[in-house]
């Protein structure tokens, strides 16, 4: 009898158990965001094409054979050098670039986030070395929203796509399994980027890059934070290390320093001084970091620049004068004798619209929709000439030889009379 009613208990309360969850259970729906990733099969393609249109030049580079014409996210145009003049080889397709550099035969440039290596001995044949993923993401500590996100071994994250499911929710399972929309939906891609990525100036945008030949055989780029990623391919290996202040023993230039409110824009090499540009991320104001070798101790000149992101800079030894492209103006900054301290600013009030400043010899040139001579005397630039039929958004210059790009193409100049300058033929 007592077995019977024990059984009896049972029953009634697994009943009663069964009844409030009925009475408990209700239907809902819920959503959650799956990632999107971008499909980079696409996008990291490089493809050589006979000819491109000249669309955005932004910098230009050269070795023994040809010229290297960046375009603005689009690839690179070659031309063949042909003794003192040049002739249009081929265009290298490398989606969304926005800086590069040459090292022999090697060509070093961003396909987006990753870096690519290209032999470029024939560049009509040019042929893939080495391709790192994720190069030009990878900032650490504070610096980590200059990352696009992303997640090791699926790829970038590009937005998200969200998905309902309906369900009943219990006491026992108060949250709806989405196992069935996991196996689904984890591995959204997409191969478009979206307009939004890039703005006017993409050069102020994600990703940051700069690359920069320091010295015969690697490449400098900004590391992981306050540092220096260095790379070089040799004998069919790809090398890469960190290099910062305290690295022992320590390189010849500072490492670039990562600013809480800043970014850079743009870094390049010139007349042994590292010159890094930057933009606040207020978009008025901006600095420039110079960095001069000192096998002591790395020594850095910093400019700032309350009411303008710096197009171009340059630097007069003698004078201890920095002369900066405000996208308005010509300015001068001049350094104290006894440090690295800047003493003092002059806005010279020279209205240009020029995107590029340099020095032969003891002037000081513009390029723009023109090209315009200066001499620096105290207190002012003094105008020399100008040449309204020379006109571009990048040059490099070899001793008496300046190679302009602009969307008609590249053309050499000679320099060696400042008064007298001739394109060559």
């Amino acid at each position: 009898m007592k077995q019977f009613f024990y059984l009896f208990l049972v029953v009634v309360l697994l009943g009663c158990e069964d009844n409030f969850e009925d009475l408990h259970r209700y239907s809902t729906t819920q959503t959650k965001d799956y990632p999107v990733y971008l499909d980079m099969s696409e996008i990291g393609e490089i493809q050589v094409k006979s000819s491109y249109q000249q669309e955005s030049p932004f910098k230009i580079v050269s070795n023994p054979d040809y010229y290297f014409v960046g375009d603005m996210l689009k690839g690179i145009h070659v031309y063949e050098r042909n003794g003192e003049s040049v002739s249009y080889l081929c265009f290298i397709e490398c989606r969304y670039i926005k800086d590069f550099e040459v090292l022999g035969n090697q060509l070093y440039c961003n396909n987006f986030v990753d870096l690519v290596v290209l032999d470029v001995s024939d560049p009509p044949q040019a042929i893939l070395l080495q391709r790192q993923a994720n190069y030009f993401n990878q900032f650490t500590s504070h610096k980590t929203e200059w990352n696009i996100p992303f997640v090791e071994g699926k790829g970038l994250i590009i937005d998200t796509e969200p998905h309902e499911l309906s369900g009943a929710v219990t006491d026992k399972q108060p949250n709806l399994d989405f196992k069935e929309l996991d196996s689904l939906y984890d591995n959204l891609t997409t191969n478009e980027i979206p307009d939004s990525w890039f703005g006017n100036h993409p050069e102020y945008d994600q990703p940051y890059i700069g690359m920069i030949k320091l010295g015969l055989d690697e490449i400098h780029s900004y590391g992981s934070y306050n540092s220096w990623s260095i790379c070089s391919y040799s004998s069919g290996t790809f090398n890469t290390r960190e290099e910062d202040v305290w690295t022992e023993p320590r390189g010849n230039y500072a490492p670039p320093y990562y600013y809480l409110d800043a970014y850079p824009v743009r870094m390049f090499f010139q007349d042994s001084m590292v010159f890094i540009l930057g933009a606040t991320y207020g978009g008025v104001a901006g600095y420039s970091d110079c960095i001069v070798y000192d096998e002591r101790y790395p020594v850095s000149y910093h400019l700032h620049y309350p009411t303008f992101i710096p197009c171009d800079i340059t630097y007069f030894p003698d004078r201890r004068a920095f002369y900066v492209l405000s996208g308005q103006s010509i300015w001068g900054a001049f350094k104290s004798s006894e440090s690295a301290y800047i003493e003092r600013y002059v806005d010279y009030e020279i209205p240009t619209n020029a995107t590029s400043i340099f020095k032969v010899g003891n002037h000081v040139i513009t390029l723009g929709d023109q090209l315009t001579v200066y001499i620096p005397a105290e207190d002012e630039l003094q105008l020399v000439t100008n040449y309204p039929d020379i006109s571009g958004t990048c040059y490099s210059k070899a001793e008496d030889i300046l190679a302009v790009a602009n969307t008609q193409g590249l053309f050499l100049y000679d320099i060696s009379n400042l008064e007298n300058i001739k394109l060559i033929p």
